[in-house]
């Protein structure tokens, strides 16, 4: 019985509408008998019949209820397996909408928050509970939600779509304040009569990082090439300048030795002409400053030569995809030499170098990028404080299977209410067109995400800032 009304669920409905239905009948002649008195018999029963006709009629409601209980019980199933796949549908489509990685919110016309999936969640940092029934303004910066309801008011009044259905790059705003670039597609939909709004929502921020590294690269590429032209360039005529100058400087002694040995073999008569002759020429002071403008101008050369060679070790590198293995207390060396025109009026340098450090793997490009960032950085920092010489400080040292890079400055420092700030991208606090808020970010990215390693800092007006960079020695394989 019970596997028959599983095969026919209607069935259920049309017996009991049936059994329903014999009521009347079997109630009518009970009633009947009991009416003229007369026993339970089928005798009486079957008289009471040829007397009232009528009674056949009462035994069709069985019949035609059953029929009436089975449409109903067929329709009832049809509406239950249109419901059940309804009801799947559903559940697939808020399965599809809470597993999608795009931020999948609905608004109204007002721009009231109706929908808002897991990824939204996660992306802008609201419970959907909290974000329901709120403005979709909260979303957005405050420059931008100044002009959002302007965006609604006009699209009620005119139907003209414009920017509706096209993916364009907006600014998106986090539940804790942080601004982040998204692309936002809308499209506006009719629901039993009302207009309502659907935005798909991507956070692009990783995807702007790296296109600006990769921006940084090819730039950091192009100014390595000119870099090393320039200094294959120079370094063939100043190697030559550099000898020539030493032979000059060993001519002068030879003509200043020449001098006296000719004063010696002469009378008293002869040396008062030699002497009138050598003071007519200046000849004294050219063999006193000759030897000294030599030396300065070796000086230049050597410090020429040391640029040269830390333009080479900056460009004589493999591509910043490549690992390498290079000295890191010269790679320092090379971005202190590199960034001395910045500093060389503004701070002092000390080094602390580990003797013990040597070699370590690493993407050299980058992590020369990194250098050259946070060396810049302290510089601005002690010219901001306005307080005379800094002093730039960088120290390496050893930490078990990790290398520390500390670079210290005296600085103004970072105020505590911006500090947690400092690695978003775009941030900066430096006036328009000496800061693009993207270096140190980039830095952050490099060191933890590329190398692994840690990047952090600890600030204060009274003592500046400290950078501490810590890398493994060697660099995991990486697919």
């Amino acid at each position: 019985m019970t596997t028959f009304l599983l095969r026919y669920p209607f069935s259920l409905p049309t017996l009991l509408a049936a059994l329903f239905g014999l009521l009347f009948p079997v109630s009518t002649v009970l009633f009947m008998l009991l009416h003229e008195n007369q026993t339970l018999s089928w005798d009486n029963i079957l008289a009471l019949h040829s007397v009232h006709y009528d009674l056949f009629i009462l035994w069709t409601a069985p019949l035609v209820l059953a029929l009436f209980g089975s449409l109903i019980g067929t329709t009832a199933n049809q509406l239950k397996k249109k419901m059940d796949v309804l009801q799947t549908r559903t559940t697939q489509l808020n399965t599809i909408l809470d597993t999608a990685a795009s931020a999948i919110i609905s608004i109204d016309e007002a721009g009231t928050v109706m929908s808002f999936n897991q990824a939204a969640e996660q992306i802008f940092g609201y419970r959907a509970g909290d974000i329901i029934g709120k403005n979709i303004n909260r979303l957005m910066p405050p420059a931008v939600a100044a002009q959002h309801d302007g965006y609604l008011q006009r699209y009620r009044d005119s139907r003209n779509p414009q920017i509706l259905g096209q993916r364009r790059e907006v600014e998106a705003m986090r539940k804790n304040g942080a601004v982040f670039p998204a692309l936002l597609r809308v499209n506006p939909m009719q629901i039993d009569g009302k207009m309502l709004f659907s935005g798909v929502i991507d956070d692009i921020s990783e995807t702007k990082t790296l296109q600006t590294q990769l921006h940084q690269a090819q730039k950091l590429e192009a100014i390595g090439q000119l870099a090393s032209g320039v200094a294959h360039e120079i370094n063939t005529p100043i190697q030559y300048i550099g000898d020539n100058l030493s032979a000059l400087s060993g001519y002068f002694a030879d003509i200043a030795t020449y001098q006296q040995a000719l004063f010696a073999l002469g009378d008293d008569h002869l040396k008062l002409q030699l002497q009138a002759l050598a003071d007519q020429y200046d000849l004294p002071f050219i063999l006193e400053d000759s030897p000294q403008a030599i030396r300065q101008a070796k000086e230049g050369v050597e410090r020429v030569a040391e640029i040269v060679k830390a333009m080479k070790t900056f460009s004589h590198v493999e591509a910043s995809l490549s690992k390498q293995t290079i000295d890191l207390n010269d790679a320092l060396n090379s971005a202190l030499t590199i960034t001395r025109n910045s500093y060389k009026y503004i701070a002092n340098i000390e080094t602390d170098f580990a003797a013990d450090i040597g070699n370590i793997e690493c993407y050299a490009n980058d992590l020369n990028q990194v250098f050259l960032n946070l060396i810049i950085n302290a510089t601005h920092a002690i010219e901001e404080k306005q307080a005379g010489m800094g002093l730039i400080r960088i120290v390496t040292r050893k930490l078990d299977n990790m290398i520390e890079i500390l670079i210290q400055d005296n600085g103004a420092g970072i105020p505590k209410a911006i500090q947690e700030k400092v690695f978003n991208l775009f941030f900066t606090t430096k006036p328009v067109g000496k800061g693009t808020g993207q270096g140190l970010s980039l830095s952050h990215n490099i060191v933890v995400e590329k190398h692994h390693g840690k990047l952090f800092f600890e600030s204060s007006a009274e003592t500046g800032t400290t950078f501490h960079i810590q890398l493994p020695v060697r660099l995991e394989q990486q697919d």
